[in-house]
């Protein structure tokens, strides 16, 4: 039996991880600030969904029985790659953004399942499908993290985030999956993809 590609990326990105903390060399790190979708979103989409998306599959079982025992919001029964970093750099995990009243001094997780690369109101201009229906692109990531900052810095200055680990999720996936909602080909969908690539990279360097 083959071993899953995302399961051995698991393991590499966990086993780099605990070694290079043993070392001392990730202690540093005191909050993770998380941007993504379903591969990272630890909760923010069940947040979100009353009423604009009742009946959510994800806050019933099976979701979330393997490891909680009960729904967390997380797109799986068990963890996510995020909850294994937090763990091996020896840090809780990271508040939702969406969460009222959340203490973001451990840092803060902005990923939403579903989060497409390109914005909501430019897909659904294609006469696209989204799925979830929200504005929780990239772009609107971005935005609420600019908005938090200043309280995140307290006045700081500009090594606020100097022991903040950033992670960026997968982006692009849904953007390719709301074409096939929307019976499009493959070929309809390519001319795309430069837009897409061109939306993530502006968002890495932002």
């Amino acid at each position: 039996m083959r071993t899953p590609h995302g399961a051995l990326l698991l393991l590499f990105i966990v086993a780099c991880l605990r070694g290079a903390y043993s070392g001392g060399g990730w202690s540093r790190f005191t909050s993770i600030i998380s941007f993504g979708d379903s591969y990272a979103d630890t909760g923010n989409l069940v947040m979100w969904a009353d009423p604009v998306l009742p009946g959510l599959l994800l806050k019933n079982l099976p979701y979330g029985e393997t490891f909680f025992g009960h729904p967390t919001g997380r797109a799986t029964d068990g963890r996510l790659v995020l909850d294994f970093i937090a763990e091996a750099l020896g840090l809780p995990s990271m508040p939702l953004y969406l969460a009222r009243g959340s203490n973001f001094s451990a840092g803060v997780n902005f990923a939403v399942v579903g989060a497409p690369a390109l914005n909501l109101t430019y897909l659904q201009g294609l006469n696209l499908t989204v799925n979830p229906p929200i504005n929780s692109s990239l772009h609107d990531q971005l935005v609420w993290f600019q908005k938090l900052k200043p309280s995140l810095c307290n006045g700081q200055g500009t090594d606020c985030f100097g022991s903040s680990l950033f992670v960026m999720g997968e982006f692009g996936g849904n953007d390719y999956i709301s074409f096939l909602l929307s019976n499009r080909t493959v070929e309809q969908a390519r001319p795309y993809v430069p837009q897409i690539v061109d939306s993530i990279s502006r968002g890495l360097e932002d």
